[in-house]
């Protein structure tokens, strides 16, 4: 109660005079703490807690893993990864999240990259820490391969993942190739947001290629945009001439929409001007 009110310190009094403390006890102070922003105090709980051999649960390691990095205990959080790793907890979702962030925090970079390469499930946070952990020790172009990764698999970043993409070229001098936007382009076609991704095309620093633009084909196929399509394939042919694959992909996307005429208006030698 104490401690959803704010009150850490009557928290703590309370928690001093329990006669009998259970590991749900230390784990809910030690958590409250983090909760409040009085690390060094959550600390000194979870030594407490070890010195009477109580076991941690993931939630406390989580905890305890937050606290190193706000204060850049590294030595702790290595620590703590030892103990996971002892134990034979899987390194996933909040505990690995939580030790990328921790190493990256504490300039480990390289550590935490290993870490993140092991997990099993990363999400959208996952690879979110490890884009600000690259970005923040000033390795960009490191940051900018996950951020590519990232979208390959599927993954949408979150407001915190924009801001670093953008910063690549803003804050870092480093811009962004044409894979990375490509890979945008194609990320929010297939999620159905077509105009996000005209929106985000017209704004590129750089002229879209036809990785670009096949990208977006690619989502007016999946979503039936027809007279979008169309306006795309005479782009890419104007890029490549020769691009059958354009051409039946315009194809596919009037077979969906039921307009046979235009398949048969639509050619190769039409497109490309002949």
């Amino acid at each position: 109660m104490y401690m959803k009110c704010g009150d850490a310190d009557s928290a703590r009094k309370l928690f001093d005079k329990m006669p009998v403390k259970n590991a749900i006890s230390w784990n809910s102070m030690i958590f409250g703490l983090v909760q409040q922003g009085q690390f060094n105090e959550a600390l000194h709980v979870f030594h407490d807690m070890q010195r009477i051999g109580l076991r941690p649960g993931n939630v406390t390691l989580v905890a305890v893993l937050n606290s190193c990095s706000n204060l850049g205990k590294l030595e702790l959080g290595k620590w703590v990864y030892a103990y996971i790793d002892k134990n034979q907890i899987k390194a996933d979702g909040f505990i690995g999240n939580a030790l990328v962030d921790m190493y990256t925090k504490c300039g480990s970079t390289e550590q935490a990259f290993g870490v993140f390469q092991r997990m099993e499930c990363k999400d959208v946070f996952s690879y979110t820490a490890m884009i600000v952990g690259f970005t923040m020790n000033g390795e960009a172009e490191r940051a900018l391969d996950i951020f590519a990764e990232m979208m390959m698999v599927g993954i949408k970043p979150d407001e915190e993942g924009w801001r670093h993409f953008e910063d690549m070229s803003k804050v870092y001098n480093l811009e962004p190739q044409t894979e990375h936007y490509g890979c945008m382009v194609d990320l929010l076609g297939r999620a159905g947001l077509i105009s996000e991704a005209e929106v985000f095309i017209a704004n590129m620093p750089i002229g879209p290629d036809a990785f670009v633009w096949g990208a977006l084909l690619g989502a007016c196929s999946i979503y039936g945009k027809v007279e979008l399509g169309e306006a795309i394939v005479k782009k890419l042919v104007a890029i490549e001439p020769i691009r059958d694959g354009a051409f039946i992909l315009m194809s596919n996307i009037y077979l969906s929409a039921n307009r046979w005429k235009e398949i048969k208006v639509f050619s190769t030698s039409e497109v490309h001007g002949n």
